[in-house]
């Protein structure tokens, strides 16, 4: 016998969902099983926020103020300089980031300069002191999405950052992705018998690996690793198909060196060897 419990919510009915259970289990253990969901589903929609200040004390107020007070957003990466930044962000990508202009190593428009060229399209906000106007305005320039002056406000930070969530923004994809996607597609379309990689597709297309990365799993919810063998699986079925080629020179042409691996990739796809398939077509 099958026990369905169907968990809802008055105000939020989209994040409703049904609990299924194959047997009677105590209140409790389903209890916990409930708050688990929730408290995953709820991690999961926070925004990830970057904050970089040379000062630990802001970055902390700025912590507080985006988790406890204003929520909706966490903050699990902090840095003191654009150096430090560049290095969080060429490993995780945040939804939006809060830098100061003024730091050691590398300043705020030093970073701007640095991350416009991987992620144009990424939030950020600048906070900066009242003596610090030539330093904003070139800032703004850099495509910032507005700067607040120190010590932060609770009601403008927060203003800001509904600003940026209605205008639809959510991080580095932008208008021009689609455009992207269709370099990214013809790319791997015009190379398929050479060797295709993130690595070798990003110095191709000028761009940052990560931002390929992601960019291309969020636009056509599959990645890009598994698009490349997915695009070979079916040009290799169309030579099958129509020509009379031995199955290495097919593994060739859709880019295996090894026909051993390109057969033992297609079966486990395909659920045939290369030979069989050609044979029951």
């Amino acid at each position: 016998m099958i026990y369905l419990f169907f968990i809802s919510f008055d105000n939020y009915p989209e994040k409703s969902f049904c609990l299924v259970l194959r047997e009677i289990v105590p209140i409790l253990e389903v209890f916990a099983y409930f708050c688990r969901n929730i408290l995953k589903r709820q991690v999961n929609l926070l925004k990830k926020v970057l904050v970089i200040d040379d000062e630990p004390i802001v970055r902390q107020g700025i912590k507080t103020l985006l988790e406890n007070v204003i929520t909706g957003y966490q903050v699990p990466w902090e840095a003191s300089n654009g150096v430090r930044a560049l290095d969080i962000i060429h490993i995780e990508i945040p939804d939006i980031i809060i830098t100061d202009i003024r730091m050691p190593e590398m300043d705020g428009i030093e970073f701007l300069s640095s991350l416009k060229q991987i992620y144009p399209a990424l939030p950020v906000i600048v906070i900066s002191g009242h003596d610090d106007y030539i330093y904003v305005r070139e800032a703004l320039k850099l495509g910032v999405k507005d700067y607040l002056l120190k010590p932060v406000s609770r009601h403008e930070l927060a203003n800001i950052l509904s600003s940026i969530k209605e205008s639809g923004d959510n991080g580095f994809i932008n208008p021009n992705d689609s455009t992207t996607i269709r370099h990214i597609k013809k790319l791997i379309e015009n190379h398929l018998s050479e060797e295709l990689s993130l690595h070798s597709i990003s110095l191709a297309l000028h761009l940052h690996p990560n931002y390929i990365s992601q960019l291309f799993k969020q636009k056509t919810n599959i990645n890009l690793s598994d698009y490349i063998i997915q695009r070979r699986i079916i040009k290799s079925k169309e030579l099958l198909y129509h020509s009379n080629l031995k199955i290495y020179d097919i593994a060739h042409l859709v880019g295996y060196s090894n026909s051993k691996h390109f057969s033992s990739i297609f079966k486990k796809i395909v659920g045939k060897t290369p030979l069989e398939y050609r044979r029951d077509q």
